[in-house]
């Protein structure tokens, strides 16, 4: 009983997922609400990554300035369409400082009180020498851009 049961759970979540997996999909429409000079990243199904400013959309086409030129690419060969957001990235470094700095004090408390089993380190020197270097490498981390994406094949 217990293996049909399982079984019948496992269906279920693959038709779930599969229910679920057109929705991850975005319309064409959506790229519509783009302004020109918005900072966008257009991803092709080849790999190939284009960054630039956004010009213009047609039924079949999007436009981006890059440093090089004015680029069209046509609809077919788009995976997905990314725009440059900056609004959350004073959040992204305090959260990417908050998970270095949880990182530091835990390998300090763990590997860290194991590897100066014998050494009489202050706690403030192992603050600044482990702790806040990986603190502050996690707020580095969080201040790269983030892209939300706007269409997605």
């Amino acid at each position: 009983m217990q293996k049909r049961s399982l079984k019948s759970m496992l269906r279920q979540l693959a038709v779930l997922l599969l229910a679920v997996s057109p929705l991850a999909a975005q319309s064409w429409d959506s790229l519509q609400s783009l302004k020109p000079g918005d900072r966008i990243r257009v991803l092709e199904i080849d790999g190939t990554r284009h960054d630039g400013t956004f010009a213009a959309v047609t039924n079949g086409s999007i436009s981006l300035h890059t440093e090089q030129s004015e680029e069209s690419i046509e609809r077919s060969r788009i995976r997905r369409v990314q725009l440059r957001s900056g609004a959350r990235r004073a959040r992204n470094i305090a959260i990417g400082a908050a998970i270095g700095l949880a990182v530091g004090v835990t390998v300090d408390q763990t590997l860290g009180a194991y590897l100066r089993n014998e050494s009489d380190e202050s706690s403030g020197a192992r603050a600044i020498t482990y702790v806040a270097p990986i603190g502050i490498f996690g707020a580095i981390a969080g201040a790269f851009p983030a892209y939300r994406t706007v269409y997605r094949q």
